[in-house]
């Protein structure tokens, strides 16, 4: 038996495959591929996996260098969601360094904690997020109008956004106000993550929630009503 892609790259986790497969699977590339060993090694930039999901076996402990001794900079809970920043062997042992995809303190785990993570769409996407660049490009797969409101206590009114979408639950959406304001919003393993900065702010003085399919999202003072059928497609 050849072995699971997973199973080559971390042997150490063999034994937990039967209960983690439903995590993870189908593990898939963008181009429909199991990543290889090599490829789960890689940063996103380089063409690895984008997120790691914690594996089963407890909470896991982030270090603040690469080595079990080294401080614990935050816990993360079994199934917990990490963008991947990269791996490389330190000691005899292989380490990656992770943060929480929605924001927090970066740190180090060791490899064999970790799984490729797949999306809301039963995907594992690999490399970087291509949706900001088609946004940029105005390369969308959506558009149309939502409720929103530019100032504090402003009444809901009418935006035009268009959204640029890439696997694994990641898209960019930029919406126009009537008086030509533009703000990106950035979306990350099917939720809200951040924003772009303008004048207004940085992008990370946010509230978000989401209701019956209804993304309801505050960023600085402006507020944004989005269904995730717009955002992810159907």
């Amino acid at each position: 038996m050849r072995g699971h892609p997973i199973q080559r790259a971390f042997p150490a986790l063999s034994l937990l495959m039967a209960s983690t497969l439903a995590l993870t699977a189908p593990v898939m590339s963008r181009a429909g591929e199991a990543p290889s060993v090599a490829e789960m090694q890689r940063a996103p930039a380089d063409g690895g996996v984008r997120r790691w999901a914690v594996a089963p076996g407890g909470d896991l402990s982030l270090r603040a260098a690469p080595s079990g001794d080294a401080a614990a900079v935050t816990i993360q809970a079994e199934g917990a969601v990490l963008m991947n920043l990269g791996c490389a062997t330190a000691g005899d042992q292989l380490w990656c360094q992770v943060r929480p995809y929605r924001g927090g303190a970066k740190g180090y785990a060791p490899a064999d904690r970790l799984l490729p993570a797949t999306g809301p769409d039963g995907v594992v996407p690999m490399g970087i997020d291509e949706s900001r660049q088609r946004a940029r490009k105005h390369d969308f797969d959506a558009e149309g109008e939502i409720p929103c409101a530019q100032e504090q206590g402003q009444a809901l009114g009418r935006c035009a956004i268009a959204v640029a979408r890439d696997v694994g639950g990641d898209a960019t959406a930029v919406v126009t106000f009537p008086n030509g304001f533009k703000r990106n919003l950035y979306f990350a393993h099917g939720a809200f993550v951040s924003a772009s900065a303008t004048m207004s702010g940085v992008g990370r003085d946010t509230d978000w929630q989401v209701d019956d399919g209804l993304h309801r999202i505050r960023v600085d003072d402006q507020r944004y009503e989005i269904p995730s059928t717009l955002i992810f497609g159907d």
